[in-house]
């Protein structure tokens, strides 16, 4: 029998595309389970898959279909004074702790403080964020004194947080705005007072320094601290950041272009190129972009990161081949779809290798993640975790996930961008000298649809065997061999629009799930992550990760964002290390192990390998012993039924309906009006900027009779979402209407009498006139009118709560009126719910109600206005639209 752990097969080198033909057949086959091995191992029929995608390197004939422009980015400057002149700058009397300057920006500043000479990344200082300017640029204030080798943190403690808004910029800000400075904060806990709402959360007010007092306000900020014997402070130093406005500085690659361009890009934010030339401390991030007008999709070749290096830094090739090594502590690998052959960078070159432009920082990357970018717990992309997985909430995400790269193979291409960063003074000259013929040595060029078809395979793959886990048997999808499966799925997904995690549990999780090969046979660019391969005969058994100095940053080479998920550096020990064998990548992709073929729930072979209890944990949120008695007792393998109405949330507010769909309220005309909302008397309100977005706003500023048209549109809407349940989250909710069409209903859905287009269960009755006035009244009760008890749907109805906010604004008679046309229009419909004071929708069993539906237990009951409904399951279903 073959040894799982060292498979000999015949490989076949493929291109790109070809390898998403043969999944394409296999799928269109209806294959399923030969098309999932194929797309997350690479094997098919005895066969292993490997991807060259250095045979769709540019050619020379589509040289001449690429384009370069030349952009500036980012600026960053550090200078005793704010230097942004005729803008107003809005400051923060307390700082924000997200603001505090936590993240590697990549430069370093030289100071002296009574502790000795430093030259300290800047990130490492004690520092605070003080304010912005325009929509992208901040503040932020760095003491320098305050840096030590010794201090662990780069933010200030509270006391130094006190002193510095207490004895510093309150009094500044009283000084600088003197007559217009009676409404600050008297102290910092009367600020952290105001601030903190009832639900614990912070809304910090701003203040506004206006343009004319900025030049002024480091002085006076420093003289103020030092008066009050705040020494620390007597050498601060302002940060001034623009962030991520590369489109507004496009420009061809030409001296007086790029001068320009940088004189008015600087202009636009405040800047004067002039006054800042002649300072240290400022940086420009300048960058480029290759484009095929072709929309190709353009990218990076990791082979060639050296060659781009040499090019872009103007150094000799020895230093470009050094700072690019897979070992080097300054080099980091961002892979793209999980194709070894494709991938940005990020270097920082150090003094021998930053060029005659003293590139502090330097990065190539591709524009391709855009679509699927957002920042969400320390993370710049979508993504999934094993726990979700398990949970049963992959279905939706991995759906979503796959409608995007579908859409994007006929809508999106992409660009190789790159950027350096370098002295001001140096902006205009860097990036000008580009051969664009050696500069395609470093790209590939893909079709967009090849480019995204294969992010679409793999995606669709997992959705295929995380369908096939949440259906299976608990005590099958326990397996350790299974849950390895779903970690590794989790991780796939995530890796394929950004940059794979390879922190220390992910580490210990591709050593589980990965091929692997004897230590002394691997290449070492197939390592997934820096492997020391030099084993001597006396070293332990132990799989030894390279340790190098490498600061805050990541682990060197492919291993980019580890840190990012929480974790610290320290080694974590697994059942999948050891010395004879290592985890590697020799086909070209991230392929994984073999999969166990003809099995209920997807699994690897067991093979014995597993992750430690820490990174299971870290992993899937809880322990080993926890999962599997959650899998066993709780049937986690059974998913919410997901036609299940979300009845028991807040329903949202519609905006207010376009004039074509609105019935015609016309109270306006008769002299109705709703009344301007109560006012505090004190303008300065309006003029803060809080943390929450809450405006001067005027939630119903539209009219009475715009407001009556949406609220009788809500009540539709609202009473077709709390629609009840069955009692079972297993079990599918007595409305028929799928979920996603429940934002257009009308009220022409309670005018139609055949009840089996709305429900598969349900109780009725014609009622009196008695008994629909009544349900009238609950469900739209006078001014004034409070309902008491424990309520049910009506707390989450939102046209509810948007009813009584309109008549708490309206005068008794035009309530009596709005309340009266409101009755004239609920005469019209042909049913509504069986509404009580306390609940709107009541499914207990009654007898003295009639029957539809497949049960004779518990269904929602609703009174019939007039007409005797029916059942006609026959008929064409067309409910929702008048």
């Amino acid at each position: 029998m073959e040894n799982p752990n060292r498979p000999r097969r015949p490989v076949d080198s493929l291109t790109l595309e070809e390898f998403c033909t043969a999944a394409h057949e296999l799928h269109d086959a209806d294959r399923l389970e030969d098309f999932v091995h194929y797309v997350l191992t690479g094997i098919c029929e005895g066969r292993q898959a490997s991807i060259d995608v250095i045979l769709n390197r540019i050619e020379d004939d589509e040289v001449q279909t690429l384009g370069i422009t030349r952009d500036y980015d980012s600026v960053l400057g550090i200078d005793k004074h704010i230097r942004v002149i005729g803008k107003d700058i809005t400051i923060w009397p307390v700082a924000k702790f997200e603001d505090t300057l936590k993240k590697n920006i990549h430069l370093s500043y030289s100071f002296k403080n009574a502790r000795g000479e430093y030259v300290a990344p800047i990130h490492q200082i004690p520092n605070l964020g003080l304010g912005k300017w325009d929509i992208h640029n901040s503040l932020r204030v760095l003491f320098p004194d305050l840096y030590s080798a010794d201090r662990k943190s780069w933010s200030l403690t509270k006391e130094e947080q006190v002193d510095f808004c207490e004895k510093g910029l309150l009094p500044t800000l009283q000084e600088l705005l003197q007559d217009r400075g009676g409404d600050l904060p008297p102290d910092h806990r009367a600020e952290m007072f105001r601030a903190r709402q009832q639900s614990g959360r912070l809304a910090f007010g701003s203040r506004v320094l206006p343009a004319d007092c900025v030049t002024d306000f480091g002085d006076v900020l420093r003289r103020n601290l030092v008066a009050q014997g705040v020494e620390w402070a007597k050498n601060l130093v302002f940060l001034h950041e623009i962030r991520g406005v590369k489109n507004t500085s496009r420009h061809s690659f030409d001296r007086n272009n790029a001068g320009a361009a940088l004189e008015e890009f600087l202009d636009k934010n405040g800047l004067q190129l002039d006054e800042l030339g002649e300072l240290d401390g400022w940086y420009v991030d300048v960058g480029a972009e290759v484009s095929s007008n072709q929309n190709r999709c353009i990218v990076w070749r990791t082979d060639q990161h050296h060659t781009l290096a040499e090019l872009v830094l103007r150094i000799p090739g020895e230093h470009a081949e050094r700072i690019t090594e897979v070992t080097s502590s300054k080099y980091y690998r961002d892979l793209a779809s999980h194709l070894t052959g494709v991938s940005g960078f990020r270097i920082t070159p150090g003094v021998r290798a930053q060029g005659r432009f003293e590139t502090q920082y330097f990065q190539a990357y591709l524009t391709d993640k855009a679509i699927t970018a957002v920042k969400e717990q320390n993370k710049f992309g979508k993504f999934i975790t094993p726990q979700q997985l398990l949970n049963g909430k992959g279905a939706t995400y991995i759906n979503e996930l796959f409608h995007v790269y579908r859409q994007a193979t006929e809508k999106n291409f992409a660009t190789a961008r790159f950027e350096v960063r370098v002295p001001i003074y140096h902006a205009a000259d860097v990036l000008q000298e580009i051969d664009l013929n050696r500069l395609c040595e470093c790209l590939l060029s893909f079709p967009r649809e090849v480019w995204w078809a294969f992010r679409t395979w793999r995606t669709l793959a997992c959705m295929y065997v995380d369908d096939w886990q949440r259906g299976g048997e608990s005590n099958l999808r326990n397996k350790n061999s299974a849950l390895l499966l779903t970690a590794a799925v989790s991780w796939l997904l995530n890796g394929l629009h950004s940059t794979p995690d390879l922190g220390p549990s992910y580490r210990d999780l591709l050593s589980a799930v990965l091929p692997r090969t004897p230590r002394s046979l691997v290449e070492r660019d197939e390592l997934p992550f820096p492997i020391t391969l030099n084993m001597d005969e006396d070293s332990d058994d132990e799989m030894e990760v390279y340790e190098l100095d490498v600061g805050d940053g990541p682990v060197p080479s492919i291993t980019t964002r580890q840190r990012m998920d929480g974790e610290d550096d320290d080694e974590v020990e697994s059942e999948a290390g050891g010395r004879t064998l290592v985890p590697h990548v020799p086909f070209g992709v991230f392929f994984f192990r073999e999969l166990c073929r003809g099995k209920p729930v997807p699994r690897f072979f067991e093979l014995g390998l597993s992750v430690s209890d820490r990174s299971f944990n870290f992993m899937f949120g809880k322990p080993r012993d926890e999962i599997l008695m959650t899998l066993a007792g709780n049937q986690v393998s059974i998913p919410r039924d997901p036609t299940r109405l979300h009845n028991r949330t807040r329903q949202r507010l519609i905006e207010d309906p376009d004039v074509g769909e609105r019935v015609n309220f016309a109270l306006e005309h008769r002299g109705h009006e709703l009344l301007p909302p109560a006012r505090d008397d004190g303008s300065d309100i309006a003029e803060q900027d809080f943390d929450d977005g809450s405006e001067d706003n005027d939630l119903l500023a539209s009219g009475l009779d715009t407001q009556l048209e949406r609220v009788w549109r809500q009540y539709s809407i609202d009473l077709a979402k709390l629609i009840p349940n069955r009692q079972h989250a297993s079990d599918a909710s007595y409305c028929v209407i799928p979920r996603n069409q429940l934002d257009n209903v009308t009220p022409a859905l309670y005018q139609n009498v055949n009840l089996c287009d709305i429900f598969d269960d349900v109780q009725w009755r014609l009622a009196t006139r008695v008994q629909w006035e009544r349900t009238f009244s609950h469900l739209w009760p006078e001014k004034n009118v409070k309902k008491r008890g424990r309520l049910q749907n009506y707390g989450q109805a939102a046209y509810y709560r948007l009813w009584e906010t309109m008549t708490s604004r309206m005068s008794d008679e035009t309530a009596k009126a709005s309340r009266q046309a409101i009755w004239s229009f609920f005469k019209t419909l042909e049913w509504a719910p069986c509404a009580g004071a306390e609940r709107i929708w009541e499914t207990k069993t009654t007898s003295s109600f009639n029957r539809f539906g497949v049960s004779s237990g518990p269904a929602p009951k609703i009174y019939m206005n007039r007409t005797t409904p029916t059942w006609n399951v026959e008929r064409p279903r067309d409910v929702l639209m008048e």
